[in-house]
């Protein structure tokens, strides 16, 4: 989020009031999230908190997230022929988002190839759906995957 959705969501939700009672401002949010590098990383305007960010947790009804999971993701895959996926780092950046057909010939089946171990998958039937979830949660909008057979 930016300092200032930040600094409102703050305030929207009582959750910090400066000692004279007034509330949060942006500068003040810049300032602490510069102060703990720990907690807190930037990307150009965007703060997030470090770690996987609160938001990519709570997915909407019509879309699943695969981490650590690639039988459940390849099962996906096969019950959702006609459906999309985005592939993301573990911690979703809006710099990395690549979004595939259920059928793209990048995945490959071999035993030993994992595919949710270094990069997350979000499965949707509906691809506006994922670019909603994209643009929503993780601030960035997806890139279609490079390989002309994907959506050829």
């Amino acid at each position: 989020m930016t300092a200032r959705a930040l600094a409102d969501a703050v305030n929207a939700r009582g959750l910090y009031r400066k000692r004279d009672g007034s509330p949060v401002e942006v500068n003040q949010v810049h300032a602490r999230s510069a102060n703990y590098p720990d907690l807190f990383e930037k990307e150009g305007s965007q703060i997030r908190l470090k770690g996987e960010p609160r938001m990519t947790v709570d997915y909407p009804p019509n879309v699943t997230r695969f981490k650590d999971d690639d039988p459940g993701f390849l099962t996906w895959l096969d019950d959702h022929p006609a459906g999309y996926f985005i592939n993301a780092d573990r911690n979703p950046k809006p710099k990395y988002l690549i979004l595939h057909r259920a059928g793209c010939p990048h995945i490959d089946r071999a035993h030993g190839v994992h595919w949710t171990k270094d990069y997350i998958k979000i499965c949707a039937d509906d691809r506006a759906a994922l670019e909603e979830w994209a643009t929503g949660s993780v601030g960035g909008e997806p890139s279609l995957c490079p390989s002309s057979s994907c959506f050829g």
